[in-house]
């Protein structure tokens, strides 16, 4: 290769073989042309065939530079002492310290993800490392990753881990080879740390299935790293109620290494049992670690089904009395205020139907959403939602992972006549740790409770201009959501200087829709941008703008911990806009989705429906759910929420509108593994008087429950869970019912980790009769299988349902007592890179061993043109015929023309004076020449012959035109041969005989 050229298809460079034999073909072709052009057109040839493949091999130029891109990877997990990340982020502070002009500094931070802090700059730009975002998980693999992203190729470069090497997620050894490939080395600062005494609870273990009334051992196994005994107590509990202990358990002595403990309990109701066991040292300083000390676990009790009913305080009238129905049909109901346990999917596994009574969304997070949306779909449940001022839509419900599952759509898009709502949010949260990603969370779940006919805008300070004057979403009809929210997501808040700016921009907006029947506006910001609330200041004239306009402002004051916030400026601004706004301060950013989905709804009043009392119209007979109620005559209700028909739901009844509409009151269908039920009136003791008094309102209702409820389990087998580790095993014995093994089964699981996140668990049969399925268990908390299985063959075939699982107590980061030095040397060696000295991190930024960075630029183009030249230099070679010395002369007279250019513009002059003179004599002597007198015609035979104009006006015309006169000397030419004639006569013969036939002519037509 040349020095400074390389090629990125280099094969094509074989074609200059080509070279000698275009040589030899031209020498050929061009016999022709004179030696010296031959040998241009030569080498213009090879030129163009050489430029032409360097150009198709990708030639390209390219140059070197010193320059060295860092980038630092900190952990942040916490297996890490805090002391320790401290430590880590000075030494990345002392180490940018030393970098040259030209280098760059690049920070990632991790835990269970991988985070830029700092692309890479000349400078620090970060005084410290935000929070962690995963802190129970070390993803070390996502932080090389990133880094390795972070580079450009115009620098040499280098990565620099600082951790403590206890990964447990994610395989760094695996992209190490990355690194090693592209020849980046890894260096290392091991965060070194030791926990000499601590006692840790291995397990708690339960069966993971069991019968009512069975009596099960648990498990306890707890391991000391301390040299001498250590002395405590345990304390258990059982669905969050104490459990009493035996002496002998309640207070033990712990040797170094494992200790363990069985207690048995009976278990006398179906359902999940959920076991935690707590150990509590006598001495604390002997235990660096409380997190560990914990152990968690549970067990599912086959039985009759349990219905769970969730309800509010304000509802709590209302749902009392479904419950008393329903129990009054022998099922089993329990009544649940919201917000009293969370509805995880462990939990809600213990219940074959939860029932939603005019809840509203934003007292469900985000996650226990998603928790009911899985158990139905995944885990079979059955879910049944109720109406209500806070139910469906009206509730904030819209766009929630509930709707998803559920038979009606909560958006009413074909109702014309429906006052629409309006609704403006204002962003201001950039200066909070991730402040950006927290905005468009909040802002996203508010336009998600919206219908499609609403209207929203969201206004974030844009710095780079005002084109569209800070509507990060301009103010319009919803429409399609997902349009509104892919802008959203590329929002970027600034640090919004006069919150009256945009405020105002909102305003005018809202008050410009006279035809919404709500108009709210939201504003999140730490206040401290100006709004002046004088008397007479501008924010109180916006405030009585808003007042006369029917628009309510809610405001959330954000950022605490960081900097002062104005409280008293964001009460003002709530209490002086219009009625229906309030102040939310906020210190955990977690619930401010929850927030935002309140407020939202406040633009969702008109879904609400308080009419005069009608009966529902049954209009499917073929529903299950309501079987026996053709030709009953149904209560009258006085209210309910509008929603809209899924296409595949199945409508019973309905309520026909004036504008002849069928709006669902109930509705039913099958949502993957489950069932869901949509009722959309509700509130008895409000809407539904009659039907609360109606006879059959209970056998209604529990026909519903039964059939929304999960079925229970048609077979019984032995079930067995057990975790080590990140790695959790479960295993099934299947037996029948003569003790026989069953082969060959069928048995599909799903896994539901407790982010609530759906994975495929295959178990394969291992031995007579077992299957066994294996899994990674990272996460803290609790991992649901649901298995779908099938055995037998032909007309034998059975299937059924087993639901399973297993407890993590605490965070893998818990488990580890000193650094994992092994891993983070393997790093190193494997990319070449070196263990940092953490008092000497100005070796950091050294050059040694590092190969200088190359950038590259095709220069392809170029060599395609400069062949076109060539090309036409060729072609110009061989088509035009220079001499060199008539070019020379012709050149040379060029050069004395332009010298006398004057003498030639004189010599000019006189040659026309002379020639106008001579023009003028040869006038008047052609003048004098005798003309025959008038009426005297000529004779035919006389010969004209032309007058003989003054010899010397001759020869002065001639030499005026550069002539010879007649003394001159004349210039013989050499004579030139002819060609003979082709014709026997001669030219003289041919025209004497022409005159001649000329002459007979005339003389014929005068006789």
């Amino acid at each position: 290769m040349i020095a400074f050229v390389r090629f990125n298809t280099p094969d094509y460079l074989v074609l200059l073989v080509l070279i000698p034999l275009l040589i030899l073909m031209s020498f050929r072709s061009l016999a022709g042309l004179g030696p010296i052009r031959r040998i241009v057109a030569i080498v213009a040839r090879c030129l163009v065939l050489a430029t032409m493949v360097l150009a198709l091999a990708d030639a390209q130029r390219v140059k070197t530079n010193d320059n060295l891109s860092v980038v630092f990877a900190v952990d942040r997990s916490s297996s890490v002492p805090s002391d320790l990340q401290q430590k880590a982020f000075e030494l990345i502070e002392r180490a940018a310290g030393s970098a040259h002009k030209n280098d760059r500094i690049g920070v990632v931070a991790f835990d269970g993800r991988g985070a830029i802090e700092q692309l890479p700059a000349p400078t620090m730009k970060i005084d410290r490392i935000a929070d962690p975002l995963a802190p129970d998980q070390t993803d070390l693999a996502s932080a090389l990753r990133l880094g390795l992203a972070m580079f450009t190729g115009d620098t040499a470069r280098r990565l620099v881990v600082l951790s403590d090497g206890n990964e447990n997620v994610g395989e760094a050894l695996e992209e190490a080879k990355q690194f090693s490939s592209s020849g980046i080395p890894i260096d290392i600062v091991p965060l070194v740390y030791e926990h000499g005494a601590e006692v840790i609870f291995e397990q708690l273990r339960v069966p993971p299935t069991a019968a009512t009334e069975e009596t099960v051992n648990l498990r306890m196994v707890l391991r000391s790293t301390s040299p001498r005994p250590v002395s405590g107590q345990i304390k258990l509990r059982q669905n969050g109620q104490p459990v009493p202990l035996p002496p002998e358990l309640s207070r033990v002595t712990l040797n170094p290494g494992p200790s363990a403990f069985t207690f048995p309990r009976q278990l006398h109701s179906s359902g999940v049992h959920r076991f935690e066991a707590v150990f509590e040292p006598d001495d604390p300083s002997i235990d660096a670690i409380a997190s560990n000390n914990v152990g968690r676990a549970f067990t599912i009790v086959a039985g009759q089904g349990n219905i769970l009913i969730v309800t509010t305080d304000a509802n709590a009238a209302s749902s009392q009395l479904l419950k008393d129905a329903l129990e009054s049909e022998k099922l089993i109901c329990e009544l649940m205020l919201v917000g009293d346990q969370p509805l995880s999917s462990e939990f809600l596994l213990g219940y074959s139907l939860v029932i939603l009574d005019n809840v509203p969304a934003n007292f469900v997070p985000e996650q226990e959403q998603q928790a009911l949306s899985v158990y139905v779909r995944e885990m079979g449940g059955g879910l049944m939602m109720l109406g209500g001022d806070e139910s469906f839509g009206a509730g904030g419900w819209m766009g929630s992972p509930v709707e998803e599952v559920m038979p009606v759509s909560f958006d009413i898009k074909g109702k014309k006549q429906i006052p629409q709502g309006a609704l403006v949010l204002v962003m201001h949260a950039c200066e909070i740790p991730q402040g950006n990603y927290i905005g468009e969370r909040v802002a996203i779940a508010a336009v998600k409770t919206l219908s499609s006919r609403d209207y929203v805008g969201v206004l974030a300070y844009d710095w780079h201009g005002v084109d569209q004057q800070n509507w990060t979403v301009p103010f319009q009809m919803v429409g399609d959501k997902s349009r509104i929210i892919g802008s959203i997501k590329s929002m970027s808040m600034g640090d919004l200087p006069d919150l009256h700016a945009l405020m105002k921009q909102g305003a005018d907006a809202l008050a410009g829709l006279s035809s919404a029947g709500a108009r709210h506006m939201i504003v999140i910001s730490d206040f401290d941008p100006m709004f002046d609330t004088s008397p007479m200041g501008s924010g109180t004239t916006l405030l009585k703008k808003m007042r006369d306009n029917n628009i309510s402002c809610t405001t959330i004051s954000i950022g605490w911990g960081g900097h002062m916030i104005d409280t008293r400026k964001a009460n003002a601004i709530a209490q002086g806009a219009a009625k229906g706004g309030k102040h939310y301060p906020v210190k955990d950013f977690s619930k401010l989705p929850q927030i935002f989905i309140k407020e939202a709804r406040i633009v969702q009043r008109s879904l609400i429906q308080d009419v005069p009392p009608f009966e529902p119209k049954l209009v499917s007979l073929l529903s299950p759910a309501v079987a026996g109620l053709a030709g009953q005559q149904l209560p009258r209700l006085t209210g309910y929420v509008i929603a809209t028909a899924k296409p595949l739901a199945d409508v019973a009844l309905v309520r026909t509108t004036e504008d002849r509409d069928n709006d669902p009151i109930l509705a039913t269908w099958q949502a993957g593994l489950g069932r869901t039920v949509a009722f959309t009136s509700g509130m008895w003791p409000r809407w539904g008087v009659e039907w609360s008094a109606w006879p059959r309102f209970s056998n209604v209702f529990a026909q519903l429950a039964r059939w929304a409820s999960r079925q229970s389990e048609a077979a019984a087998f032995d079930v067995s869970t057990s975790i080590q580790g990140s790695k959790a095993r479960v295993r099934i014995d299947a037996l029948d019912k003569n003790a026989a093994t069953i082969e060959n089964m069928n048995i599909q699981g799903t896994l539901i980790a407790p982010d609530n996140s759906v994975s495929t668990l295959r178990l394969s049969q291992t031995g007579p009769g077992r299957y066994e399925g294996e899994f990674t268990a990272h996460q803290a908390g609790s991992y649901v299988i649901n298995m779908l299985y099938q055995m037998g063959q032909g007309d034998n075939i059975a299937t059924g349902t087993l639901q399973t699982g297993v407890s993590v107590a605490y965070s893998p980061e818990y488990r580890e007592l000193a650094a994992n030095l092994s891993l983070l040397d393997e790093l190193r060696q494997r990319t070449n890179g070196r263990n940092i000295d953490p008092s000497r991190p100005a070796t950091v930024f050294d050059r040694a061993g590092l190969a200088k960075a190359e950038s590259r630029m095709s220069i392809w183009e170029d060599l395609v043109r400069l062949a076109l030249l060539l090309f036409l230099l060729d072609v110009a070679v061989r088509r035009i015929a220079i001499n060199p010395l008539e070019l020379a002369r012709k050149a040379r007279r060029l050069l004395s023309e332009l010298a006398g250019g004057r003498q030639r513009g004189e010599t000019s002059a006189a040659v026309l004076t002379t020639l106008k003179g001579t023009r003028e004599r040869v006038r008047e002597d052609i003048s004098t020449v005798k003309r025959p007198e008038a009426g005297t015609p000529p004779s035919r035979d006389a010969r004209y012959e032309a007058p003989t104009p003054d010899r010397k006006a001759t020869e002065d015309l001639s030499k005026a035109l550069g002539g010879a006169s007649e003394t001159d000397q004349p210039v013989v030419a050499r004579p030139t041969r002819k060609p003979a004639p082709t014709s026997e006569k001669s030219y003289t013969s041919r025209l004497l005989e022409a005159k001649k036939r000329a002459r007979q002519k005339r003389e014929d037509e005068d006789k």
